[in-house]
């Protein structure tokens, strides 16, 4: 169960923090409210707070130094300003100083609420990164036996991955790994073979859409003399190659209906027969296979063979996508972090919360791969301790940018105010503008296709 956000509200106008605090319990959060920034201070300093709601214009400390000390006092907690005076220049200027958000007075509760479920996946986030933190310092980080190939993780998928792979090592039966491109099945493959018998033979993995169709035979199974055009000498194919060791084949739905033949009656007696030859040859060789498309669907194309597909599947392990995996993503992001600082020697960086949120709401279409790859460019561009938003690739951060741009949810409105709605429209694409323009307003109205005259015109009205 996810704990519920506590929000301090901060504001000298007592109505409107004492109104803003009830509307925050009524929506399920725990909140309270506090009349100056002294005070916050002080409340901030006995109990933990997740996010502060502050005005801008209070007596004695202002919103921006009030900000600026609970950035660094209290830096897990975020910020969101409030302003009926200030421009929309004002607050982005506070957001460079690590304001989370900000609100412009007056506005409607649906607003805040937008803000505030934003940020309890950025809070959730960072609650759970302190978890997986403990578990990865513990080692308890899923299946003993994945965990020996670099395999982390604690979904319910890759647990019944490790427990298959360490029963299937010990026969010698054919073994199916199933899973999209990335998930890691060439590991498993790796496991399973290290975990048997024939862990001291070679493990010899062919990439199936590598060899070209017309020398498939004779790169499997080998030639005899004189069996191919250029072929001198008698060669060897890889399963003999492989000895008594383990043969996987990566992506098995590559190989012509040929090769699946031959593969066929190796699966069944332990027997081949070179290109050009007239005798077989007995192995005792192991198989796996993989494969990240579904293969009944080719079996029905008349792609792959039935007979091979259902002496391939007795066996069978399937690996679950990053997106289906939880906190998972997390976990791993962690462990590619201080595996890139190990090998820098260096010390690990951390993963910030928003950068999480962020990684979190990524479909993974490359999966674990992809996600290591990414962990691998942050870091590089990386100059914190800590990894920023800045430094994710852009089609990552798209995201985060269109929600926080266009945020206006009208579903539950009986009545609005159009030119209200206009201005506040305006507002937030300004607001974004000045953020990738990181505060220069000649590069802003580059971005927003206006004259430098009519930023600045848009700039100077005032909220009240």
């Amino acid at each position: 169960m996810t704990t519920a956000l506590r929000v301090l509200v901060v504001d000298d106008e007592r109505i409107s923090r004492e109104s803003t605090r009830q509307q925050l319990k009524v929506a399920g959060w725990v909140a309270d409210a506090v009349p100056s920034a002294f005070v916050a201070l002080e409340r901030l300093a006995e109990v933990r707070w997740d996010v502060v709601l502050s005005d801008l214009r209070m007596p004695g400390m202002d919103g921006i130094a009030f900000l600026k000390e609970v950035r660094r006092l209290h830096p897990g907690v975020a910020v969101i300003l409030m302003t009926a005076y200030g421009t929309v220049e004002t607050a982005v200027a506070a957001m460079h100083d690590g304001a989370a958000d900000y609100l412009t007075k007056p506005f409607r509760f649906a607003e805040l609420e937008l803000r505030l479920r934003r940020l309890e996946e950025v809070v959730a986030s960072r609650r759970e990164l302190v978890r997986l933190r403990a578990l990865l310092d513990d080692g308890d980080v899923g299946s003993p036996v994945l965990r020996r190939v670099g395999i982390l993780g604690r979904a319910a998928g890759i647990l019944r991955a490790g427990e298959r792979a360490e029963l299937y090592a010990e026969t010698s039966a054919p073994v199916l790994v199933t899973g999209e491109s990335g998930t890691g099945k060439e590991l498993v493959a790796s496991a399973i073979h290290a975990l048997g018998t024939r862990r001291r033979d070679p493990f010899v993995v062919v990439a199936c859409g590598a060899i070209p169709h017309d020398l498939a035979d004779s790169h499997l199974f080998g030639h005899e003399k004189g069996a191919l055009a250029g072929a001198f000498a008698c060669k060897r194919g890889v399963f003999e190659e492989a000895g008594g060791g383990t043969v996987l084949l990566d992506e098995v739905s590559d190989l012509s209906l040929d090769a699946q033949v031959k593969l066929l009656r190796l699966l069944q007696d332990g027997k081949i027969r070179r290109v050009g030859g007239d005798e077989d040859v007995t192995l005792p060789v192991r198989v796996i296979a993989t494969s990240k498309v579904e293969l009944s669907t080719l079996v029905a194309e008349g792609r792959f063979r039935e007979d091979l597909y259902y002496r391939l599947r007795g066996l069978e392990i399937a690996l679950p996508p990053l997106r289906d995996r939880g906190d998972d993503l997390l976990l791993l992001a962690q462990h590619f972090l201080k595996v890139l600082a190990s090998a820098a020697g260096q010390a690990p960086k951390t993963l910030g919360a928003e950068v999480a949120a962020v990684l979190r709401r990524y479909p993974w279409p490359g999966n674990v791969r992809e996600l290591r790859r990414t962990i691998e460019s942050a870091v590089a561009l990386s100059r914190d301790p800590e990894l920023q938003l800045a430094e994710l690739p852009d089609y990552l951060t798209a995201e985060v940018s269109a929600s926080r741009l266009f945020s206006l949810h009208l579903s539950e409105a009986h009545k609005v105010n159009l030119a209200e709605l206009v201005v506040r429209f305006e507002d937030e694409v300004i607001a974004w503008a000045l953020r990738q323009a990181q505060g220069q307003q000649t590069r802003a109205a580059e971005l927003l296709g206006v004259p430098r005259t009519t930023l600045q015109s848009k700039l100077g009205r005032g909220h009240t």
